[in-house]
């Protein structure tokens, strides 16, 4: 590519894309559409995470929009499979629906919200020092 023996390359990481800017800015570089999104998936066969308020209070309390961007560095986004399900959703007929489309009331659940996410853990009885470990894997698809 930095010789310019090729005119397309596909799945480069994001340091390699970052590295390929620098060194040569005149080659553009685009980043495709991903299926990756943000998700927590917790195990809900087992407390406090088999109670629903439990597991929405931890999905506000994270800032999904700062993840994609500081984490992933916008390479993906924000929203639980927005990209996947507004694909699939447009072939198959409903399977899935746009972030874009979703009703307020459950997009709330995905958005930042630390004030609302203590008041669902009081309200479930959860202690407020719950604090579970978290693991990330940027796959690249």
């Amino acid at each position: 590519m930095r010789a310019g023996k090729i005119d397309i390359m596909d799945r480069v990481s994001y340091e390699q894309a970052e590295g390929i800017r620098k060194t040569n800015p005149e080659i553009q570089v685009i980043l495709n559409p991903t299926t990756q999104a943000v998700t927590v998936q917790p195990r809900n066969d087992k407390a406090p995470f088999n109670d629903v308020r439990v597991r929405k209070a931890m999905q506000m309390a994270l800032d999904l929009p700062a993840i994609a961007r500081d984490h992933y560095h916008g390479t993906i986004s924000p929203y639980p499979s927005a990209v996947l399900s507004g694909h699939l959703s447009k072939v198959m007929k409903g399977w899935g629906f746009p972030y874009e489309e979703w009703p307020q009331d459950l997009k709330d659940e995905y958005t930042y919200n630390p004030e609302a996410a203590r008041q669902l853990l009081a309200d479930a009885g959860s202690r407020r020092d719950l604090k579970p470990t978290l693991s990330s894997i940027l796959l690249q698809t």
